[in-house]
């Protein structure tokens, strides 16, 4: 089975058997272990409704309604061939048509397969086209029926793209752990076997600016720890004027409609609290990388004179709704200047289709600048960083080394310094008590909890890089997002060996960041 990206390429799956099954009277959607069947039965639940009264509760004892047969529908599982990430779609299908498509001509496509309008995506502009949900009544034409219309919508002239709505497995880049402090900064070959200077030159960035707080870097990922002492003086405050229930970001995972909708905060939390499986507790490290304020000793971002928006997507480990994730993704780019992304997934249209909007949608037409992590896999890099959109950030080491665990690709844009080598990487941590990397070890980032001295991966390398963009544009707020590449790109030090002609190593991409070097080029070309 298939469907296809926005540019015609097929994109395999596999199914995975799925039946309906009773526990202690609730009805669930069972999967084979192997394949998250918790994960499984949760996006079921949470997102489909599966097992829930009409309020929303999780039924206690024998279902009010019955539970589903074979001639009503259940949510299809498959696993993507490329990734081996599971993905699952129910009723529902996204399609955007073109500008001017008529509502007869929209009747007509739609009602080919027999599909009808669920809700309209407001933050796609009429310019782009119009983009909608629509949902399959019938329970004989769902699972891969949906795959087929989908595909055939595709080849047609009015459609730009069409797709299956999955709910995703996505994955925080998970952390390759070492050790402490901010040689990221300033290397000072402190410990054994770390190289002096080997480093992105902040003090020297920092000679230009620490950073224009009107510039705001939007932190993707499982919440920010928005009460931190250390980040709260930079969160951006009501960022959308329009919606002033918008006090400092939003969690996507969560309806519109919800209150705690505009609550992005950490939220799950599974024991051992010190892990990432089960844990929100990855977005608040990114976030200090970017732009904590180094209050009372602890950890300083590269850009602590700009803000942060949180946006939250994932609730743990959690399958999210692709729909979401786009429409995270367009929100972070409409009110931020720069959208870091320490996470990858399996292809999917509407987050493709979400990195083109953010073009159009950021910085008043110069194009929000996307930040990714390729990945930790020691593969090839992931997606969405192999996005033609975006930068692919991997990772290098206090040793001038190619981390080990980065990905790797001819899409690798240029590599920052990360864990792997002798020491991690020194970031701020969940504040909650017995929550987070660091639970109150001082060995492990200080006795308060408040740090974590374990951070790294190409998870911290994307923050980093999305902070040098910041000062950047802190000096030169007109540089378009191809701009940015280029300044990056050309200003990057060439560390280890393996460059084309061109200047470009699929490890290294065009070389390790060097944040004096690119604020001082963006500066003159601003």
């Amino acid at each position: 089975m298939h469907f296809y990206s926005i540019s015609k390429e097929k994109v395999e799956l596999d199914e995975i058997p799925t039946e309906i099954r009773l526990q202690n009277g609730v009805p669930f959607v069972h999967a084979p272990m192997e394949f998250s069947a918790a994960s499984v039965t949760g996006a079921a639940r949470s997102l489909f409704a599966i097992g829930l009264e009409t309020g929303g509760r999780a039924l206690a004892e024998t279902p009010r309604r019955p539970i589903p047969r074979k001639k009503e529908a259940i949510p299809t599982c498959f696993k993507d061939r490329k990734t081996g990430l599971v993905r699952m779609v129910y009723k529902e299908a996204v399609i955007r048509v073109r500008p001017g498509t008529s509502e007869r001509q929209l009747s007509r496509i739609l009602r080919k397969h027999g599909y009808e309008i669920r809700s309209r995506n407001k933050r796609v502009k009429e310019k782009l086209g119009q983009q909608y949900v629509v949902t399959q009544p019938n329970p004989k034409k769902v699972g891969a029926a949906i795959l087929d219309a989908a595909n055939d919508w595709v080849t047609m002239d009015e459609v730009i793209f069409a797709t299956p709505n999955f709910v995703s497995q996505y994955k925080r880049a998970q952390l390759p752990s070492i050790n402490d402090e901010q040689w990221h900064l300033q290397n000072t070959a402190r410990w054994v076997g770390q190289i002096n200077g080997e480093d992105v030159d902040a003090l020297r960035a920092w000679k230009f600016t620490t950073g224009d707080p009107r510039v705001t870097v939007a932190v993707v990922d499982d919440g920010v720890d928005v009460d931190h002492p250390n980040l709260k003086r930079n969160i951006r405050r009501s960022p959308d004027p329009a919606e002033p229930k918008d006090v400092c970001g939003r969690d996507f995972y969560i309806p519109d409609d919800q209150a705690d909708h505009f609550n992005p905060r950490p939220k799950d939390f599974t024991y051992p609290y010190d892990q990432m499986g089960g844990n929100d507790i990855h977005g608040t490290a990114c976030a200090g990388i970017v732009a904590a304020v180094g209050v009372n000793g602890g950890a300083v971002g590269i850009a602590p004179g700009c803000k942060i928006l949180p946006v939250k997507v994932w609730h743990a480990d959690k399958l999210a709704a692709d729909e979401r994730v786009a429409d995270a993704i367009r929100y972070a780019a409409l009110h931020a200047d720069v959208v870091s992304c320490s996470w990858f997934g399996s292809y999917s249209g509407d987050v493709e289709m979400a990195l083109h909007d953010s073009r159009d949608l950021g910085r008043g037409g110069k194009g929000a600048v996307l930040v990714f992590a390729s990945g930790n896999a020691a593969s090839t890099v992931s997606f969405p960083a192999r996005s033609a959109e975006v930068m692919a950030i991997g990772a290098s080491t206090d040793k001038a080394a190619f981390a080990p665990y980065s990905n790797q690709g001819p899409e690798q844009c240029v590599v920052a310094p990360s864990s792997g080598g002798v020491r991690s990487v020194f970031t701020t941590d969940v504040s909650i008590t017995n929550r987070g990397f660091n639970p109150g070890d001082a060995t492990r980032g200080g006795t308060d909890g408040l740090h974590t001295n374990t951070f790294g991966g190409t998870s911290s390398a994307a923050p980093l890089v999305a902070g040098v963009v910041a000062l950047m544009l802190s000096v030169a707020p007109d540089l378009d997002r191809d701009a940015v590449r280029d300044v990056l790109q050309s200003t990057a030090k060439k560390i280890g060996t393996g460059y084309s002609a061109k200047g470009h190593s699929n490890k290294f991409g065009y070389g390790r960041i060097n944040a004096a070097a690119a604020v001082a080029e963006a500066k003159k070309r601003g």
